[in-house]
C-alpha cells in the first residue's frame, strides 16, 4: 500500500513537473516569439529609413540632371547657338561642366553631335550609329516626351548607366532632341554594401517582373540567378503573394530562408520606371533569439529552477534591452518623447496620405541667455515644461518632437493656414505664460515659429526634407521679431533670400572671373538724331548661364560695399572699351559709368581713376562719372571740392535720377556738375498723368541748367511722343527703351557703327 502511494505521489510530481515544464515551455515559446516579432517590427522600421534614404538620392541625382538638360534646352529654344560653328565644343564643356558620361543633340531628321567624357566630340553622327536604347530616347524625344530610359550597360564605359531626354522646341515645334547619359552616385553603395544597415544588409535594385537591375556584391544568395523568383527566395505561395505586391507598385515586408537560416527583406517601389529596391537584412534573423531559447530548454532537463530563472532573466534582460535600444533610436532622453527621427518616420507616413498636414518649427527666444543665467538645470525644466505643453495640445492625430537644444517640431492639422496660425500662437502664448524659469514673472519666457502651411506641404507630399528645411526657413525668419510670433513660410520671400545669398557668397569669385559684363544703353542727341554717348550698366552672367539683373545684387553692393569694387571695375570696363574702339579706328563717345557714395569718398579714389586712364591711355573727358543727388545733401562743399579735382583731370560729372526723391533747384546751383540726369518719373509724370504743374516745373528746370552750362538728359524715352516733348522742352539727350535697351557691348558697336567703322549710324 506504501508503495502503491509513493508511486502515486512519484506519478503525481512527475505530472506536476510535466505540466510545469509545457508551461514553462509555452511561456518560453510565447516570449520567444513576441521576441522575434519585435526583432523584426525594428529592423523592418530600419529597412524601410534605409531605402527612403536611397530613394531620395536617387530621385535628388535624378531631378538635378533633368534640370540640367531643361535649362540648356531652354536656352537652345531662345538662341541659335546649336548653329554656332563651336556648338560641339559648348556642348563639350557643359558635359564636362556636369560630369555626364555623354551628352548629345540630335536635330529633328539630321546628324548630330555626341560629346563623350574624356574622348574628342563626335559630330555628324546618325541615330542609327547609336544602341538601341539611346535611338528609342531620341525617337521619343523627337515626338516631344521628355524621357528616362531603363538602366542599360553602356558599350562606351562598360558601366551601367541611364539616358534623359528632352526635346527642343522653337515655335512650338520639336526641333531636336538634348540627351545625356550618367552613372548614379548610389550604385556604388548598393554594390557595395558597406553603409546598408550599418553594414549588416544589402541593397537589390530589380523591376515588376523580379529582374535584378543592379545586384550588391555582398548578397547572401550566391547563385547567377536573374531573377528574385528564381532559386531559393521565395516559396511558390510566398512568390505569388510578392508578385501581385510588385504589379499593383505596392511596399512588401517579406522573409525567406537560405542555408538552414531566415532573412527579412523590404521591397519598395521606387517611383521611376517601376523600379524596386530589395533591400535584406544579412543578419540571420533574431539568431540570438534562438539560443536563448536552445539555453532555456537545455536547463530545462538539467534544473527546472535554473531555467526558470534563466527565462525570466532572458526575457527580462533582451526586453530591456530593446526598450533602451529603441529609446536610444526614437526617444529624446531628456523630455522622454518623440526625437527627431521619429518624428521624420512619423511625417514620412502622414504627409503624403494627407492634405492637411502643417509642419511647425518653435524656437526659445534668447535660449542660451536663460541657460546662462539661470543654470542648465532650470533651463532643462522649461524644455520639459514646453514639450509637456506643446503635447497636450495636440489633437489625436498630431505629433511632436524635440530636435535639439530649444528646437520644436511639431504637425499640427488643419486646410487653412490662418486658423492654424492663430490656433499656435494661442498655444504658445499658454506655454508662455505657465513657464517660469525662476518661481517668478520677472522674466519673460518668448517664443517664435516658423510654418509651413499644408498647401505648401501638399504640393510635394514627398519631399520631407524640403518640407523641414522650409519650416526651418521660416523659423529663421521669425527670429527677427522682437515678441513671440508666428511666421508663415513665403515661396516667393525665401528664391529671393536664396539669390542673396548666392550673390554674398560669389561676388568676389565672379568679379575675379569677370562675369560682370557692361551692356551699353544709347543716349541719342536731340539736335542731329545721332548717337551722343551711352551709359555703362552692369549685368551678372554666372557660369550656370542664368543673368542676374542689377536690382538683384546692387542694394546688397551697396549695403555690404562691394559697390567701391564693382564700381572700379565698371571705369575699367569703359576704358577697355573705349580703347577697342580707338584700336580700330573708330571715334568713340563718352561712356557714362555709376559711381556710389562709398567710393567718391574714399581717399584714393581719384587716384586710382587716375591710373586706369593711363593704363589704357585714354583721355578723361570721354568718361563721365554719374553720382546721385543724395550726396549734395550731406556735404556739398566737400562733394564740390572732390568734383573740381576729377574735372581738372578731364572727368565730366554727371547728377543721376534728379526727381527721384530729393530734387531742390537748390541743388543745381550748390554743385558743379556738367551734366544733369532727369529720372524717368519726372517724364512719366508729365506725360501719363497730363500734370501740367509738373511741366512747368521740369521746363524751369531744364532752363536754369541751360544758364548754368549744364547738359540735360532724360531717362525713359518709350515712345515718339516722348521724344517729341523733351525736344520741345530744350533737353539736350535722351535716352530709353525708344532708342534701344541696354546691349553688350559686340551688338552696340555692331548697331552703331557696323562694319563701315568710324561712321556712326543714323538713328
Amino acid at each position: 500500500m506504501e508503495e502503491n502511494q509513493i508511486q502515486a505521489r512519484l506519478r503525481h510530481v512527475a505530472g506536476i513537473i510535466l505540466i510545469a515544464v509545457l508551461l514553462l515551455l509555452a511561456v518560453g515559446i510565447g516570449v520567444a516569439a513576441f521576441l522575434v516579432n519585435s526583432m523584426v517590427e525594428v529592423t523592418n522600421s530600419q529597412m524601410r529609413a534605409e531605402t527612403e534614404e536611397y530613394k531620395s538620392r536617387l530621385n535628388k541625382q535624378i531631378s538635378s540632371d533633368f534640370q540640367i538638360l531643361t535649362t540648356m534646352s531652354s536656352f537652345l529654344e531662345f538662341s541659335d547657338v546649336e548653329q554656332a560653328d563651336n556648338f560641339a565644343q559648348i556642348l563639350d564643356e557643359s558635359s564636362l561642366r556636369n560630369d555626364f558620361v555623354t551628352m548629345a543633340y540630335f536635330p529633328v531628321d539630321n546628324t548630330g553631335i555626341v560629346a563623350i567624357q574624356g574622348d574628342p566630340v563626335r559630330t555628324s553622327v546618325q541615330v542609327t550609329d547609336m544602341q538601341p536604347e539611346v535611338q528609342d530616347v531620341v525617337y521619343r524625344t523627337w515626338n516631344g516626351e521628355t524621357v528616362l530610359s531603363y538602366l542599360f550597360e553602356s558599350e562606351l564605359i562598360r558601366e551601367k548607366i541611364f539616358v534623359y531626354g528632352i526635346p527642343v522646341e522653337k515655335n512650338g515645334q520639336v526641333v531636336g532632341s538634348l540627351i545625356a547619359s550618367d552613372q548614379l552616385e548610389i550604385f556604388s553603395d548598393i554594390l557595395s554594401g558597406d553603409t546598408v544597415l550599418g553594414g549588416n544588409g544589402h541593397i537589390h535594385m530589380i523591376n515588376t517582373e523580379g529582374r535584378f537591375l543592379i545586384r550588391s556584391q555582398n548578397a547572401i544568395v550566391q547563385e547567377d540567378i536573374e531573377t528574385i523568383f528564381e532559386g531559393p527566395y521565395f516559396s511558390d505561395e510566398e512568390a505569388e503573394r510578392v508578385q501581385a505586391a510588385l504589379a499593383a507598385q505596392e511596399t512588401i515586408y517579406t522573409s525567406f530562408r537560405y542555408k538552414g537560416h531566415s532573412y527579412q527583406a523590404l521591397l519598395q517601389p521606387v517611383g521611376i520606371n517601376n523600379w524596386y529596391m530589395l533591400c535584406v537584412n544579412s543578419m540571420q534573423e533574431s539568431s540570438g533569439i534562438y539560443r536563448i531559447v536552445m539555453v532555456i530548454a537545455v536547463t530545462f532537463v538539467g534544473a527546472l529552477l535554473l531555467m526558470v530563472i534563466l527565462l525570466a532573466y532572458g526575457y527580462r534582460l533582451t526586453r530591456h534591452s530593446n526598450q533602451e535600444l529603441h529609446a536610444m533610436a526614437f526617444q529624446d532622453p531628456l523630455t522622454g518623447g518623440d526625437n527627431l527621427r521619429s518624428f521624420m518616420l512619423r511625417l514620412t507616413e502622414t504627409m503624403p496620405q494627407s492634405g492637411d498636414v502643417n509642419v511647425v518649427a518653435l524656437n526659445v527666444h534668447q535660449f542660451k541667455f536663460i541657460n546662462e543665467i539661470f543654470g542648465r538645470e532650470r533651463a532643462d525644466r522649461l524644455l520639459c515644461h514646453i514639450h509637456q505643453q506643446l503635447s497636450g495640445h495636440l489633437l489625436p492625430e498630431e505629433f511632436c518632437c524635440r530636435d535639439n537644444a530649444d528646437r520644436f517640431f511639431a504637425v499640427l492639422r488643419g486646410t487653412d493656414a490662418g486658423q492654424v496660425a492663430e490656433r499656435l500662437n494661442q498655444i504658445v502664448e499658454e506655454i508662455c505664460r505657465t513657464a517660469l524659469v525662476n518661481h517668478s514673472s520677472d522674466y519673460r519666457v518668448m517664443m517664435y515659429c516658423g510654418m509651413l502651411s499644408a498647401a505648401e506641404c501638399a504640393a510635394a507630399p514627398q519631399d520631407i526634407n524640403g518640407a523641414m528645411t522650409r519650416a526651418l526657413f521660416a523659423l529663421e525668419r521669425a527670429k527677427n521679431a522682437n515678441l513671440s510670433t508666428v511666421w508663415i513660410y513665403d515661396a516667393e520671400l525665401h528664391k529671393k533670400e536664396e539669390i542673396d545669398n548666392y550673390v554674398q557668397s560669389h561676388m568676389h569669385q565672379a568679379l575675379q572671373d569677370r562675369e560682370f559684363c557692361m551692356y551699353l544703353q544709347p543716349k541719342i542727341d536731340l539736335r542731329t538724331g545721332r548717337l551722343g554717348g551711352a551709359e555703362a550698366l552692369v549685368r551678372w552672367l554666372p557660369g550656370n548661364g542664368r543673368m542676374l539683373y542689377p536690382d538683384q545684387f546692387i542694394p546688397l553692393f551697396e549695403a555690404n560695399g562691394f559697390s567701391v569694387s564693382l564700381d572700379l571695375y565698371m571705369v575699367d570696363c569703359a576704358c577697355r572699351q573705349l580703347r577697342a574702339w580707338m584700336d580700330q579706328g573708330i571715334e568713340p563717345v563718352p561712356l557714362s559709368v555709376n559711381q556710389s557714395k562709398l567710393l567718391f569718398f574714399e581717399a584714393d579714389y581719384i587716384p586710382k581713376l587716375q591710373q586706369i586712364i593711363q593704363q589704357y591711355n585714354i583721355p578723361a573727358h570721354w568718361i563721365t562719372l554719374e553720382i546721385l543727388e543724395g550726396l549734395a545733401l550731406e556735404n556739398a562743399e566737400e562733394l564740390n571740392a572732390r568734383i573740381e579735382q576729377l574735372r581738372k583731370i578731364g572727368f565730366h560729372i554727371s547728377m543721376d535720377d534728379f526727381g527721384s526723391g530729393y530734387s531742390s533747384l537748390n541743388t543745381l546751383s550748390r554743385l558743379h556738375i556738367d551734366e544733369l540726369k532727369l529720372d524717368r518719373g519726372f517724364l512719366m509724370e508729365v506725360v501719363n498723368q497730363g500734370n501740367i504743374r509738373s511741366r512747368i516745373i521740369m521746363e524751369q528746370v531744364v532752363q536754369m541748367a541751360k544758364r548754368l552750362g549744364i547738359c540735360v538728359v532724360v531717362e525713359g524715352v518709350e515712345t515718339r511722343e516722348n521724344e517729341e516733348l523733351i525736344r520741345t522742352l530744350g533737353c539736350d539727350f535722351g535716352q530709353g527703351y525708344y532708342y534701344s535697351k541696354p546691349i553688350d557691348t559686340d551688338a552696340f558697336t555692331a548697331r552703331f557703327w557696323g562694319a563701315d567703322q568710324g561712321k556712326q549710324a543714323e538713328k
